[in-house]
């Protein structure tokens, strides 16, 4: 029994053996690696540049050369040694350069500046280093999660715009129809009001003057989508009767508030345009992208806004001020901002006249 015993251990050892010996060769090949990334690492100055990554790293070396390591283990020690060689290979170049600590700081800080303005933010001019970065870390959680909250809004908004633009030029269509109808209907009451005997002379003054309010506006309606080329503005017609004139061809210089060179031909036809409702109030709301932080983007539509409202103000010959404005920025987009031509679309200025 005991020779049987034997005699079993042997065939396994013997089987196991060419096993265990690859697996040994394959781990010193590994061992070699590192050693030898180590002292590349040695060599740019990180023993005395970097003790502290350098004797942790040779610590875990020398432990998986000892007790043997998993392939995970393996691999992020050699993912260290390699950041190691980076990490030396930096200082090193920094310690070259004259004022090389205050050199690597002004990196930092510039790093810093650049992420806290993709958030909208700015780092603290009193603050450097590690105090301004643990500042903005502080500062850019809730800034994120705004972020995010604004981004999901305007993804809302968009599914919103995207179900419902289709539908708009047929509701233009059926406003124009319905006001067709009731010009109609009113060419009928009239007839009959002059049918009927007895009607007072002021009763047939008065519908005569319903049915040639109703027949101008039409008209002015119509006017006003001829007047306009399809690159400069388009003419809507909303629930309560307003008219909106979206206005796409108004040029800014890039983030700025001043008219382009070449707008009096559009001004004027803007302003032929409000004149055509003499008794109407008149708004001027001014649209961004969403390039940029929301804050910058609604300052701008309303500067924007304005500098349109006194423009049109001094060519109708009206007070300063009399025309209201106000500044949506990125808010009511009327296409996706991921596209050049969306982007394009939402940037305008809504010329909106109500009553009269």
């Amino acid at each position: 029994m005991a020779v049987m015993t034997m005699v079993f251990c042997a065939i396994v050892l013997f089987t196991a053996w060419p096993v265990f010996a690859q697996g040994q060769d394959h781990d010193s090949a590994r061992i070699e690696t590192l050693e030898a990334g180590m002292a590349r690492a040695k060599k740019s100055g990180a023993k005395g540049q970097l003790p502290t990554a350098w004797w942790n790293l040779d610590k875990k070396i020398k432990l998986a050369k000892d007790n043997g390591a998993t392939d995970a283990q393996w691999q992020a020690m050699t993912v260290d040694v390699e950041r190691l060689n980076n990490a030396a290979a930096f200082v090193a170049q920094m310690r070259k350069q004259k004022s090389g600590l205050e050199a690597m700081l002004g990196r930092f800080d510039q790093a810093l500046a650049e992420m806290a303005a993709l958030h909208g933010l700015q780092v603290d001019p009193s603050l450097s280093g590690k105090p301004a970065a643990d500042d903005l870390i502080t500062r850019l959680s809730p800034a994120i999660v705004a972020r995010q909250i604004e981004v999901d809004s305007l993804r809302i908004a968009n599914r919103r715009y995207e179900a419902t633009y289709g539908t708009q030029a047929v509701y233009q269509d059926s406003m124009i129809t319905a006001l067709q109808v009731e010009v109609s209907s009113l060419h009928q009451k009239l007839w009959q009001t002059e049918l009927r005997a007895g009607v007072a002379e002021a009763d047939r003054s008065a519908a005569e003057t319903v049915l040639t309010l109703k027949q101008q506006r039409e008209q002015a309606i119509n006017q006003l989508r001829s007047s306009f080329a399809p690159d400069e503005a388009d003419v809507r017609l909303t629930n309560d009767g307003s008219i909106v004139m979206r206005v796409y061809g108004i040029s800014f210089g890039i983030g700025s508030a001043k008219l382009q060179a070449g707008q009096s031909d559009l001004l004027a036809k803007l302003t032929a345009a409000i004149e055509l409702f003499p008794h109407s109030t008149v708004r001027i709301e001014g649209h961004t992208d969403n390039t940029g932080s929301r804050e910058t983007n609604l300052r701008l539509s309303q500067d924007r806004a304005a500098t349109v409202a006194r423009r049109l103000e001094k060519d109708l010959g009206l007070f300063l001020e009399s025309i209201a404005t106000e500044g949506f920025g990125p808010d009511k987009p009327l296409a996706l901002n991921s596209s050049a031509e969306g982007r394009a679309r939402n940037r305008r200025i809504d010329v909106v006249i109500s009553g009269g």
